[in-house]
């Protein structure tokens, strides 16, 4: 598991997460209707650096907590899996007076043991923070080697495609 975010308290209502039916990029050239995921993350005064906004690394924290929120939601399990690559493009900064971002998650690909993802971070204003692809394995935490999905679980996540 990545970090057990999707476990650990936090003060997100359960209610600040949620599946919504909403355009999702296609292929690049043009828009379909899909599944895609949200979850409210809160800025934290630890977040924040000596210029006042939230720190780049901080970034990929919010974006992990949002993929934890997705797998325990997809799976029904809390997430055992590796990243092997993240792709992060900033947008915006964030500041403690945003209090609160959204991180979306929608489902790019799904292979035999990797899921490949596109995360974005959006501010309350509704500008986009950051913008990423992530491929995640997973894992087999006995073994120390990935792990295929089932075809049932092939299904659930491709559902956010």
């Amino acid at each position: 598991m990545a970090a057990p975010l999707a476990s650990q308290a936090t003060a997100v209502p359960r209610e600040a997460q949620r599946l919504v039916l909403a355009p999702v990029a296609a292929d690049g050239r043009g828009q379909q209707m899909g599944k895609a995921f949200e979850r409210a993350v809160d800025v934290r005064w630890r977040d924040t650096d000596a210029l006042g906004h939230v720190n780049h690394a901080v970034f990929l924290t919010y974006l992990e907590e949002g993929r934890d929120a997705f797998f325990t939601q997809a799976l029904t399990t809390d997430p055992d899996y590796v990243v092997a690559r993240i792709e992060l493009d900033f947008r915006a900064e964030i500041q403690l007076a945003d209090r609160r971002v959204t991180v979306r998650l929608e489902v790019e690909n799904v292979g035999t043991t990797s899921l490949t993802t596109r995360e974005t971070i959006t501010l309350p204003s509704g500008e986009k923070a950051a913008e990423a692809r992530v491929i995640t394995v997973r894992w087999d935490t006995g073994k120390h080697k990935p792990a295929a999905f089932t075809d049932a679980e092939r299904r659930q996540l491709a559902g956010y495609s």
